[in-house]
């Protein structure tokens, strides 16, 4: 399965936010979208959490909250 274009990017974004202070997936994509591929956010946003998804259960990014509250992924680090 190909992982979306953006995955390394969101995933060093919240890594440079650091825990608890990182983006969702939303607020990311509607961050680096810019002219008309806005109007294809959500098929980008699906794209991004499903390769999300997939990191998740082969166990190197994990589930945590954004700045807000809501949901965000982090890298694991390794020890």
């Amino acid at each position: 399965m190909r992982n979306s274009q953006y995955l390394n990017d969101y995933l060093d974004s919240n890594k440079s936010r650091g825990t608890g202070k990182g983006l969702t997936v939303g607020s990311y994509i509607t961050y680096v979208l810019r002219g008309s591929a806005k109007k294809y956010s959500g098929k980008y946003c699906r794209a991004l959490e499903n390769s999300l998804d997939r990191e998740v259960a082969a166990g190197r990014v994990r589930i945590g909250t954004s700045a807000q509250g809501r949901t965000a992924y982090y890298l694991v680090e390794a020890l």
